[in-house]
């Protein structure tokens, strides 16, 4: 092993130590994958140096990489084993697929974005994952050609399961999805087949995604494995932790910014807007009286730092002196980012 692969390795150990274990994850293997998995190869190589970080990351298209903690607690809630096969909606770039690879027998990854089903693809097969197999398809539809299957992971946002996904459960088998308002906070939400009803359990609050499908609402066709698939995650969310683990507050950075310099008539705040998109920011930009821009940025906190990175830089044209940023109160009747 050389020095590099020895320090990530140790990265994912402190990882594991002071952001799992120490909220309360027990499972062995669940912990076990966690410190294996090199999650710095599933992220965008500038973010690198990040990868271990306690957040999600962008890894473009306006998707992110789960927190690690979320990736490990939904593992853990799916109670899997050797024999389970599992079916994952929203892969995104193979990381949470690789940490189910690692606990299950076989695992069954279906992704909307087809570059990031081709790039998921290729860091699987690069590190050897036999039993991983992703499919651009339609999340909503399943996979019903393997169905049934032991467990599935949805890592997309909707008010309710689809009906497809619960049909190819088998006995015993567990659903973890986020369920809410796709636009909103929602609860991580587990569904366990018992004979022919199903067992409910809510758990931690999150915010992901919307879960998108080909198929109007309610409709999802069965059959339809190669279509498109469920966003992936962009959680925002404070661990569990304890007696408390159902009313957990999700963690918002929210601050207020101000941009000066050349930053007017140089399509700061259209560019700002699509950055603030790509990045599942809520939040507004506008122009100020004194030639200046001002922006309102609320999001997961390490989003929101990658989104004043840009801020300091902006579109070509641009040329900024300064920028000053100051802490501000989340605003809840935000539902995206708007030009103001």
């Amino acid at each position: 092993m050389n020095d590099e692969s020895a320090e990530y390795g140790l990265r994912r150990v402190r990882m594991v130590d002071n952001q799992l274990a120490a909220r309360g994850l027990r499972n062995d293997d669940v912990l076990a994958a966690m410190r294996s998995v090199p999650r710095h190869l599933f992220v965008p190589r500038e973010l690198v140096p990040k990868a271990y970080a306690d957040a999600p990351l962008p890894i473009g298209l306006g998707q992110t990489i789960s927190q690690p903690y979320l990736v490990a607690l939904m593992t853990e809630l799916l109670e899997l084993d050797v024999r389970s096969r599992v079916l994952e909606i929203g892969a995104g770039c193979g990381y949470q697929t690789a940490v189910l690879a690692e606990v299950a027998g076989e695992v069954y990854a279906l992704e909307l974005l087809a570059p990031l089903a081709e790039r998921a693809r290729a860091v699987l097969a690069r590190l050897g994952y036999q039993n991983a197999h992703v499919a651009i398809a339609d999340g909503s539809a399943g996979w019903p050609e393997m169905a049934p299957f032991d467990a599935v992971l949805v890592a997309a946002a909707a008010p309710a399961p689809p009906p497809a996904l619960l049909r190819q459960l088998s006995t015993g088998g567990r659903l973890v999805m986020p369920l809410g308002d796709p636009h909103r906070d929602q609860v991580l939400t587990v569904f366990q087949r018992v004979g022919d009803g199903l067992r409910e359990h809510r758990d931690t609050r999150c915010r992901f995604v919307p879960l998108v499908s080909d198929e109007p609402a309610g409709q999802a066709r069965p059959g339809a494995a190669r279509r498109g698939a469920a966003a992936s995650a962009a959680p925002q969310f404070a661990p569990r932790g304890g007696a408390a683990s159902q009313e957990e507050v999700i963690v918002t950075k929210a601050v207020a910014v101000r941009v000066s310099g050349t930053v007017q008539g140089v399509y700061y705040r259209a560019s700002a807007r699509r950055e603030g998109e790509r990045l599942g920011l809520r939040g507004w930009v506008g122009n100020l009286s004194d030639g200046g821009v001002a922006l309102h940025l609320q999001g997961q906190p390490a989003v929101v730092d990658a989104m004043l990175g840009w801020c300091r830089v902006g579109p070509p044209a641009a040329r900024v002196s300064r920028v000053e940023v100051t802490d501000a109160e989340p605003d809840e009747s935000l539902s995206g980012f708007e030009v103001r």
